[in-house]
């Protein structure tokens, strides 16, 4: 079933990536409805939930090990935390996205093992994988992919706005970057764990793919 490959498996990016704040992460400016002026986030503690996603519009943002509801237009965010069970997650991106996945499969051959991968026509890629819990075992989410959109809908960035065909430049404004030359092209990481792909070496260079979390690369 390798056409359900969307994700690349990636164990190890850069050695030089390590898991901290990044420095644009610590004082994100927040999405804003259009006509309207960024304001500063206020994080909030608690998950997000399907409930609160049908209580007003939200925007989804990525960012790393989790998702992230924005609210318009306080620019208030709840998170959508690595772990949660795979109804309720597809439940509430579909419902930010107002749209069902356009497929979901399984990729039995990926190095994590079986991976689990819902995609929506705006390039996001959620990744699952299967986890015990309790006495049974459920799909949980492990990891996000986003790359080309094949649709019109909006495509998913971070607080920050960088996303696919974001340049290098943009990428090295917002975050802490290291970037190296490996068998997939021009790597990049971040030292809070966000990790792509450019289609060059140049500061013009685009993002080409991004990612977070467990995934799937073939080298």
């Amino acid at each position: 079933m390798k056409q359900l490959v969307l994700v690349p498996l990636f164990i190890s990016l850069l050695a030089g990536c390590q898991h901290s704040p990044d420095t644009a992460q610590s004082a994100p400016t927040a999405a804003a409805a259009p006509g309207t002026a960024p304001g500063p986030v206020q994080p909030t503690s608690s998950a997000a939930t399907p409930d609160s996603v049908a209580a007003r519009p939200q925007l989804l943002a990525l960012t790393s090990n989790a998702l992230q509801l924005v609210s318009q237009p306080t620019g208030s965010t709840r998170e959508i935390p690595f772990g949660m069970p795979q109804d309720e997650l597809v439940g509430i991106v579909s419902k930010v996205l107002q749209t069902e996945p356009k497929s979901v499969g399984i990729n039995s051959e990926c190095g994590a093992g079986p991976l689990k991968m819902a995609s929506w026509s705006n390039g996001l890629t959620l990744v699952l994988q299967e986890k015990k819990a309790g006495a049974a075992r459920e799909w949980q989410f492990v990891g996000w992919y986003a790359g080309v959109a094949s649709g019109a809908t909006p495509k998913p960035t971070t607080m920050a706005g960088v996303g696919i065909g974001s340049t290098r430049a943009e990428l090295e404004g917002a975050y802490v970057v290291k970037v190296a030359k490996s068998t997939l092209g021009q790597e990049f990481c971040t030292t809070s764990g966000l990790y792509g792909i450019l289609d060059g070496p140049g500061k013009e260079a685009v993002i080409t793919s991004l990612w977070s979390g467990t995934s799937c690369n073939f080298r």
